[in-house]
């Protein structure tokens, strides 16, 4: 009994030693390091989000109010500051040209100003056609257009409008009196010639007392009436006494 005592105590002993060591091992040695195999894989699933960008539609010209007033497709209305108002000559061609120019075709509008979509600004190309007049104080390159289209009598600038806004009244010629239709021409009768007078029938004289009542006397050679029988004395002087 004694000796299972002992035995059993130096067991024991034993196992407080071997856990004192197992103790001690475990404090200074490092934990070992996981194999690749053992490491649990975990699988991050990234998820990549494709932001899709719209892009808008462009901005084309819906209407033309006027020569220099547009509205545009998203709403807006743009007032070409660089234009005067239409005149009323040529109000009716600077919306037609901006019809046919602005309608439908995409712009971009800046300020108070329209780009085409070749980046012409529209206000230089309307004045450059003489169917808008640029305002005092606009770009040069507007001015410019102007005079160009002034120089060569272009839109408005030429007869129809002659450069004004309002339509020069049309002069109109008194009217002309017609000429009176030409009268027949009746022909006068021509008057019948009248005949001749008689010749005076020759003087004659029987003495001098006729000579000289008719008052003749006195009578001389050669004149009508005298006769030698009145000049007694022959000097060709007849009754004169």
């Amino acid at each position: 009994m004694a000796a299972m005592t002992v035995f059993q105590k130096l067991a024991r002993e034993a196992a407080i030693v071997a856990g004192f060591l197992v103790a001690v091992s475990a404090c200074g040695t490092p934990a070992p390091t996981k194999l690749a195999a053992d490491v649990s894989t975990t699988t991050a699933t990234t998820t990549t989000s494709t932001t899709t960008t719209t892009t808008p539609p462009p901005v084309t010209v819906e209407s033309v109010v006027d020569g220099r007033t547009v509205l545009l497709s998203n709403g807006a209305k743009v007032v070409l500051s660089a234009l005067a108002q239409p005149g009323e000559c040529w109000a009716a061609s600077a919306v037609d040209f901006a019809t046919k120019t602005l309608v439908g075709k995409p712009v971009q509008a800046v300020a108070s100003s329209l780009k085409l979509a070749d980046g012409k600004d529209y206000a230089e190309l309307a004045v450059s056609q003489g169917v808008a007049r640029a305002v005092a104080g606009a770009e040069s390159a507007i001015q410019a257009a102007e005079s160009a289209a002034k120089q060569a009598s272009l839109g408005f600038w030429g007869p129809s409008c002659g450069g004004l806004d309002v339509k020069p009244a049309p002069v109109v010629a008194p009217p002309v009196a017609p000429k009176p239709a030409p009268q027949p021409v009746v022909p006068q009768p021509q008057p019948k010639p009248q005949p001749a007078p008689a010749p005076p029938p020759a003087a004659y004289y029987k003495n001098c007392t006729a000579a000289k009542a008719a008052g003749a006397a006195p009578l001389y050679r050669g004149q009508p009436g005298y006769g030698s029988h009145l000049d007694r004395d022959g000097d060709g002087v007849a009754c004169e006494k």
